[in-house]
């Protein structure tokens, strides 16, 4: 497939639970991948589901492997270290901690 907004179409790497297809699929549209495998489950009930899985599984290249990106997690890093802080002010977390929640969210 060709890129969209920098970002090609493959199979998830990170985000999968047979093949990668419907996580790829999640991180490409930004939605939860819960959705997209609810719709492969209901497709697969009413008809051309498999098919269709197997298709895309066989045409979609590996995606790179690395650590999940905000269209993964399904939240944008500030958000995951306003969490992380807020944790910290309720003593539930360490500084250490936090700090290296920092670093590895926001590459600080």
């Amino acid at each position: 497939m060709l890129p969209v907004n920098g970002r090609q179409l493959t199979r998830s790497q990170t985000n999968r639970r047979i093949a990668g297809v419907c996580g790829g699929i999640a991180e490409y549209f930004d939605v939860d991948p819960t959705l997209v495998r609810v719709a492969f489950v209901v497709g697969a009930l009413a008809g051309p589901g498999f098919l269709l899985y197997g298709v895309l599984w066989i045409v979609l290249p590996r995606g790179t492997v690395g650590p999940p990106s905000a269209h993964t997690s399904g939240r944008h890093p500030a958000a995951a270290v306003r969490i992380a802080e807020e944790r910290f002010a309720r003593g539930e977390i360490s500084a250490e901690e936090l700090h290296q929640i920092r670093s590895d969210l926001m590459g600080v």
